[in-house]
């Protein structure tokens, strides 16, 4: 209960600062040490929630920062909760928000900031709030974090208010829950997952931006919308919109909104001493990493490999010795020497430009362009460039998709488009307004044009209309097949279509979003054919990225499973959907069906000639068999899907990992590379370049990939792997000693991983007998199972692993030893007799 009296326990009450939902402020005076403070007495606590909150404000007493305001007691009066904090007099950082902040002063706010927090993630405590109303400038401008240790709980939330901090835990939530803090969560805050000091980076760097630019990044006219924002969007460059500000400042800036935790600061010292002394900081990743870190790269190498298998195999290959056969195979080896496209005009749908910016119905700029691309998709004498390849093109063109691009021709020429389809939309009052255009790209005239004006409320009939519309305008008629399933709720379509533009991103943390997204999608039309082939492709990457690399191939097979459920589902809904073929194709591969594997996935490129993602399940079906046959057709397979996507750096590194296991390891390296400088994060491809090296006898050249590597994904004890055993091969065995250390327990016992690391620290000891021993149990163990039993990726896995086995062996002189674990690799995976012959470790 809120006391009348003018005291409070030992705090005489001066003046009622503010009051709220959660409670009073007052200005009080310790009768004890007779000193002023901001007393916050908490109304309304259950006991448990009591007990936390005190301990948690407790352990922030500890916190001794100039920027931090201090917590100087915490404890209950007759079960009435309190805080008392210094008295700090000010203005919160919201009264800045709503003008561009100067360079100068947001430099100096930024470091003191990052200075703050990171003296307090330095004794272990997240503030899991950071907002402009927690942030206090003083008349000095000295900045003041507030409310460490007693951060949000619960649903309640604080809205804008008064210039003191010592509002800030009383006031009520703004109507509309996503004007408060959802604003500021950090993507993995959005998800519900555990949170560090990474995430208090990111709600910083929203704080930053806000000031700088005078609008929020992610706030959107919803909750959902706002944190879809928050996991999804990318804010406008501030190259672009503050090019005053110091790069340095603005590079750091994109750096703490980076949306996966580990891409942001190591830790955010680095970030205040950069800004302090305008070091380059956002362009030197190490910077404030513990020097343990620093060091040559861990023995992940295993992992590595057995990452790079994962990745190039959504599923690469199950050992088969055997001919063509059947109508799976068979037809789809002949089919590999078939240009599906020859013969075709390829045209190029633009994402539409909104006229009239706004959030609520951006999302439509993709929808509209995808409901065109369905009315053409199935004219046999057209191709239709791959959404994802024209967002990369204007990209690359310095073009905003979803903005009229600055040069048509040269667009077009990029897209090797003969059609470009441009359209524009807007809302005007209740009504949906909008022109589409077809430019013939050799003459920069237009070929058709129309115009469509509906009611909102009839947006899905509208993107009937425009399906059947433009193949009619272009004199194509209405197309072969049934028409377009159509989704019956507007709601449906969003998710849909936002959940098909998260995807293109690749990472794990992108497909669980759009898996999400298209989960709710089919609750709300169980029979909506598009979501749920889309949704099978999202269980096959989770099922063979995730839970396959994490050597939980049980739980693997089980989403792979559910994903096969899903395609089939989607295809008895809609027999020509081409998407749900791919991603049944990708799901069969996995689940080591390969004829069906091949079939499915021809069915795909027959229905939709530019589906690239179609042709690197149909290579890695072949890539995994033994025969030059076949590893010709997956050749084949991926130049076909490298044609149509020149970008696509998840077919350069898997072209690369066949390359490696053909034994063209220069050119491996390359197709490496390339998928590298595609997509820096990449890691798996740093892991195949790294193999490439380390098996051609140059293991300086993999350390230098490997440390670049980990400057990207510093968390990746694949990478370390690998580097502990290069670092093994060249006699650094401190360095390899170290990441043994840190690699304790990463994976089961009885794992090749495991064992794998075992040898290597035997190895380290000088123990030539024990490391023998081990491998070779290691190996009659495996002789001794149902090998053919084993799933796909589970041999692939096993077969890298084996063959590090027999190069740590051959480099301890058992050459018999050695060539035995290469033959078993060999069995599990073709290829590995093919690369020993030409590694100098087996010379």
């Amino acid at each position: 209960m809120i006391p009348d009296a003018p005291h409070f326990g030992s705090y005489r009450l001066l003046t009622r600062l503010g009051e709220g939902a959660m409670g009073e402020v007052w200005k009080a005076l310790d009768l004890r040490l007779e000193r002023e403070v901001a007393l916050k007495i908490l109304k309304d606590a259950d006991d448990l929630r009591r007990k936390a909150l005190i301990g948690e404000a407790k352990l922030a007493c500890q916190l001794n920062h100039p920027n931090i305001a201090h917590i100087y007691d915490a404890g209950e009066v007759d079960g009435t909760p309190y805080i008392a904090m210094e008295l700090v007099e000010g203005d919160t950082l919201r009264v800045l928000v709503g003008r561009p902040l100067e360079g100068g002063l947001l430099q100096d706010l930024a470091r003191q900031a990052a200075s703050a927090l990171s003296h307090a993630h330095q004794k272990g405590i997240v503030h899991r709030d950071i907002k402009p109303e927690n942030m206090l400038l003083t008349d000095e401008g000295q900045l003041k974090i507030l409310d460490f240790g007693i951060a949000r709980r619960g649903g309640d939330d604080l809205a804008p208010g008064p210039t003191s901090h010592h509002m800030t835990l009383v006031e009520t939530t703004a109507p509309g829950y996503s004007q408060g803090t959802p604003a500021y969560m950090s993507p993995e805050q959005a998800n519900g997952q555990p949170l560090t000091g990474q995430s208090d980076q990111f709600s910083l760097g929203v704080v930053l931006y806000e000031l700088a630019t005078a609008m929020h990044p992610f706030r959107r006219a919803s909750l959902v919308d706002t944190l879809y924002a928050v996991t999804r969007d990318e804010p406008k460059p501030l190259a672009e919109l503050r090019p005053d500000l110091p790069r340095t400042l603005r590079d750091a800036i994109h750096r703490l909104l980076s949306k996966e935790a580990k891409d942001r600061f190591p830790s955010l010292q680095a970030l205040a001493a950069g800004l302090a002394e305008d070091n380059p900081t956002a362009q030197t990743p190490h910077l404030g990493q513990p020097a343990r870190r620093l060091r040559p790269s861990r023995l992940r190498w295993l992992l590595a490999s057995v990452a790079t298998l994962l990745v190039v195999g959504s599923g690469v290959g199950v050992f088969l010795n055997r001919r063509a056969l059947a109508t799976g195979l068979g037809a789809a080896r002949r089919a590999s020497r078939e240009d599906f496209t020859k013969g075709r005009r390829v045209v190029a749908i633009l994402p539409l430009e909104q006229l009239q910016p706004d959030a609520e119905h951006a999302w439509l700029s993709n929808s509209f362009a995808d409901a065109m691309a369905y009315g053409l998709v199935r004219h046999e004498d057209l191709l239709v460039v791959d959404r994802l390849r024209v967002v990369e093109a204007m990209n690359a063109l310095g073009d905003t998709p979803g903005r009229a691009p600055k040069a048509l021709g040269e667009l077009g020429r990029q897209l090797k488009a003969e059609l470009l389809v441009l359209g524009s939309y807007q809302v005007v009052g209740d009504q949906l307004r909008m022109g589409v255009r077809v430019v013939d790209v050799a003459h920069g005239t237009t070929r058709h044009q129309f115009q469509l004006d509906r009611p909102q409320a009839d947006l899905l009939k509208l993107e009937d209309d425009l399906q059947q519309r433009l193949p009619q305008e272009m004199g194509l008629g209405s197309g072969p097949g049934a028409p377009r399933i159509q989704a019956r709720n507007p709601r449906t379509r969003e998710l849909y279509t936002k959940a098909l533009q998260v995807i293109t991103d690749g990472n794990q943390d992108s497909v669980q979003l759009a898996n999400s997204l298209l989960l709710s999608a089919i609750e709300i039309e169980p029979d909506y054919a598009p979501a749920r082939a889309e949704y099978a492709w999202t269980l096959a990457e989770l099922g063979a990225t995730r839970a396959l690399g994490q050597g939980r191939f049980e739980e693997g097979q089980a989403l792979l499973r559910q994903g096969k459920a899903a395609a089939e589902a989607a295809i008895s809904m809609d027999p020509d959907a081409s998407q749900a073929y791919r991603a049944l194709g990708s799901i069969l591969l996995r689940l080591g069906d390969l004829e069906g594997a091949s079939r499915s996935a021809l069915q795909a490129v027959r229905l939709d000639p530019a589906d690239h993602k179609a042709y690197d399940v149909l290579a890695d079906v072949f890539a995994g068999l033994e025969g030059e046959d076949n590893h010709q057709a997956a050749r084949r397979y991926f130049e076909k899907s490298l044609s149509l996507f020149p970008e696509g750096w998840q077919a350069h590194h898997r072209y690369g990992v066949l390359l490696q296991n053909e034994g063209e390891l220069a050119l491996a390296l390359q197709h490496a590379d390339r998928a590298i400088s595609l997509r820096p994060a990449a890691e798996y491809a740093y892991v195949t370049a790294a193999d490439a090296l380390l098996w051609m006898g140059r293991a300086q050249e993999a350390e230098i990939r490997l440390r670049a590597g980990l400057r990207e994904v510093p968390n990746s004890n694949v990478l370390r792997s690998l580097m502990a055993y290069a670092a093994w091969e060249h006699q650094d065995f401190g360095t390899a000693e170290g990441y043994l250390r840190e690699l304790e327990g990463a994976w089961p016992a009885d794992h090749s991983n495991t064992l794998l690391l075992a040898g290597l620290k035997r190895a380290l000891g000088g123990d030539t007998a024990g490391v023998l021993a081990l491998f070779e149990t290691y190996r009659q163990k495996l002789l001794a199972s149902d090998l053919a039993a084993k799933k796909h990726n589970e041999k692939r896995v096993l077969s890298v692993n084996l063959y590090f086995m027999a190069r740590i062996a051959a480099k301890l002189g058992a050459a018999v030893e050695a060539r035995n674990l290469v033959d078993l690799a060999d069995r599990l995976h073709p290829g590995k007799r093919r690369v020993a012959g030409q590694d100098p470790a087996f010379r």
